[in-house]
Protein backbone atom coordinates (compact mmCIF):
# COMPACT_ATOMS: atom_id res chain seq x y z
CA UNK A 1 0.00 0.00 0.00
CA UNK A 2 1.32 3.46 -1.34
CA UNK A 3 -0.15 5.47 1.04
CA UNK A 4 -3.36 6.36 3.65
CA UNK A 5 -5.76 7.14 0.59
CA UNK A 6 -5.17 3.48 -0.14
CA UNK A 7 -5.52 2.10 2.43
CA UNK A 8 -8.77 3.93 3.67
CA UNK A 9 -9.89 2.96 0.03
CA UNK A 10 -8.89 -0.69 0.98
CA UNK A 11 -10.62 -0.76 4.14
CA UNK A 12 -13.87 1.12 2.78
CA UNK A 13 -13.66 -2.14 0.02
CA UNK A 14 -13.93 -4.79 2.50
CA UNK A 15 -16.59 -3.08 4.27
CA UNK A 16 -18.49 -2.43 1.07
CA UNK A 17 -17.62 -6.54 0.35
CA UNK A 18 -19.69 -7.66 3.34
CA UNK A 19 -22.79 -5.03 3.39
CA UNK A 20 -25.24 -6.91 1.78
CA UNK A 21 -28.69 -6.31 3.44
CA UNK A 22 -27.20 -3.47 5.62
CA UNK A 23 -26.79 0.11 5.57
CA UNK A 24 -23.61 2.17 4.40
CA UNK A 25 -22.78 5.45 4.59
CA UNK A 26 -20.69 7.90 3.71
CA UNK A 27 -19.32 11.01 5.82
CA UNK A 28 -17.16 13.77 5.80
CA UNK A 29 -15.96 15.01 9.51
CA UNK A 30 -14.38 17.99 10.91
CA UNK A 31 -11.87 17.79 13.25
CA UNK A 32 -10.16 20.44 15.41
CA UNK A 33 -7.32 20.23 12.73
CA UNK A 34 -9.69 22.08 10.58
CA UNK A 35 -9.01 19.01 8.21
CA UNK A 36 -12.19 17.52 6.68
CA UNK A 37 -11.83 13.43 7.29
CA UNK A 38 -13.60 11.08 4.75
CA UNK A 39 -15.23 8.04 6.55
CA UNK A 40 -17.43 5.09 5.11
CA UNK A 41 -19.40 3.54 7.99
CA UNK A 42 -21.80 0.28 8.43
CA UNK A 43 -25.49 0.37 10.39
CA UNK A 44 -27.68 -2.69 11.08
CA UNK A 45 -30.48 -2.52 9.01
CA UNK A 46 -33.27 -2.67 11.94
CA UNK A 47 -34.15 -0.80 14.56
CA UNK A 48 -32.78 -2.27 17.84
CA UNK A 49 -33.06 -1.31 21.60
CA UNK A 50 -30.10 -1.96 23.07
CA UNK A 51 -29.08 -1.30 26.60
CA UNK A 52 -32.19 0.68 27.47
CA UNK A 53 -31.71 3.62 24.89
CA UNK A 54 -34.43 4.42 22.43
CA UNK A 55 -34.52 1.85 18.64
CA UNK A 56 -32.01 2.75 16.55
CA UNK A 57 -29.86 1.53 13.62
CA UNK A 58 -26.91 -0.85 15.36
CA UNK A 59 -23.63 0.71 14.58
CA UNK A 60 -21.09 -1.95 13.38
CA UNK A 61 -18.45 -0.02 12.44
CA UNK A 62 -16.17 2.42 9.77
CA UNK A 63 -13.61 3.65 8.60
CA UNK A 64 -12.26 7.18 9.22
CA UNK A 65 -9.46 8.84 7.55
CA UNK A 66 -6.79 10.62 9.64
CA UNK A 67 -4.01 13.06 9.26
CA UNK A 68 -1.22 10.19 10.37
CA UNK A 69 -3.35 7.21 9.93
CA UNK A 70 -6.56 5.31 9.30
CA UNK A 71 -9.12 4.35 12.07
CA UNK A 72 -11.23 1.32 11.51
CA UNK A 73 -13.88 1.51 14.15
CA UNK A 74 -15.93 -2.11 15.07
CA UNK A 75 -18.70 -1.92 17.91
CA UNK A 76 -19.00 -5.65 18.18
CA UNK A 77 -15.44 -5.72 19.93
CA UNK A 78 -16.74 -3.27 22.20
CA UNK A 79 -19.71 -4.77 23.18
CA UNK A 80 -18.09 -8.73 22.93
CA UNK A 81 -14.67 -7.87 23.91
CA UNK A 82 -13.91 -12.17 23.72
CA UNK A 83 -13.73 -11.24 19.86
CA UNK A 84 -10.32 -9.66 20.50
CA UNK A 85 -8.89 -12.82 21.88
CA UNK A 86 -7.37 -13.81 18.57
CA UNK A 87 -6.67 -11.05 16.56
CA UNK A 88 -3.07 -11.34 15.67
CA UNK A 89 -0.30 -9.50 16.86
CA UNK A 90 -0.01 -7.76 13.82
CA UNK A 91 -3.40 -5.82 14.13
CA UNK A 92 -4.07 -5.76 17.97
CA UNK A 93 -0.56 -3.57 17.80
CA UNK A 94 -3.33 -0.85 16.14
CA UNK A 95 -5.84 -1.14 18.85
CA UNK A 96 -6.34 1.64 20.68
CA UNK A 97 -9.66 1.96 23.35
CA UNK A 98 -11.77 -0.54 22.92
CA UNK A 99 -13.45 -0.82 19.45
CA UNK A 100 -10.47 2.15 17.25
CA UNK A 101 -7.58 0.50 15.21
CA UNK A 102 -5.42 3.15 14.31
CA UNK A 103 -3.42 1.65 11.16
CA UNK A 104 -0.43 3.35 10.05
CA UNK A 105 1.56 1.04 8.11
CA UNK A 106 -0.49 -1.56 6.57
CA UNK A 107 0.31 -5.05 5.34
CA UNK A 108 -1.87 -7.43 3.07
CA UNK A 109 -1.95 -9.10 6.34
CA UNK A 110 -3.23 -6.75 7.96
CA UNK A 111 -5.89 -6.07 5.57
CA UNK A 112 -6.85 -9.95 5.45
CA UNK A 113 -7.16 -9.59 9.56
CA UNK A 114 -9.04 -6.21 9.40
CA UNK A 115 -11.60 -8.08 7.23
CA UNK A 116 -11.91 -11.61 9.31
CA UNK A 117 -12.39 -9.56 12.45
CA UNK A 118 -14.87 -7.16 10.96
CA UNK A 119 -16.52 -10.81 9.52
CA UNK A 120 -16.88 -11.81 13.50
CA UNK A 121 -18.28 -9.16 14.46
CA UNK A 122 -21.13 -8.93 12.12
CA UNK A 123 -21.53 -12.84 12.75
CA UNK A 124 -22.03 -11.93 16.15
CA UNK A 125 -24.18 -9.06 16.11
CA UNK A 126 -26.20 -11.40 13.66
CA UNK A 127 -26.71 -14.25 16.39
CA UNK A 128 -27.50 -11.63 18.64
CA UNK A 129 -30.30 -10.23 16.27
CA UNK A 130 -29.43 -7.03 16.51
CA UNK A 131 -28.90 -6.04 12.72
Amino acid sequence: MENLDDLFSEIKLIIEKHSKGLITKTGTYNSQAKQKKPGYHLYGSKDVSLFGKKPQKTYIGGVIQQKNYVSFYLMPIYSHPELTENIPLELKKDLKGKSCFNIKKPTLETLKHVEAILLKGIKKYEAENWI
